[in-house]
């Protein structure tokens, strides 16, 4: 039986996505989560992919922060479970 621990990624996999949508690397960007408030790099989230796109969790709370689903000729962001996304500039 597989675990859920063992499907769990970090947030470095979201990285190509993230880039395609904003255009920077995100990964070192503080979320905080909309549940709890808990805030950390994206880089922190836990991830899976073996979903019909890719959901990001909090480490803290394990609530869903955002989603992601890709075709072929569109990227859907879901980011209604993130408070906050903060990105440092230079």
């Amino acid at each position: 039986m597989i675990e859920t621990s063992d499907m769990r990624l970090d947030g470095n996999a979201l990285g190509g996505a993230l880039l395609d949508v904003f255009g920077v690397e995100m990964t070192l960007a503080v979320a905080t989560c909309a549940s709890c408030g808990a805030h950390g790099e994206v880089a922190r989230l836990e991830v899976y992919v073996q979903c019909p796109g890719t959901v990001a969790r909090c480490p803290a709370c394990h609530a869903v922060v955002l989603r992601i689903v890709e075709s072929r000729e569109r990227i859907w962001l879901d980011m209604s479970g993130t408070r906050t996304l903060e990105l440092a500039r230079g």
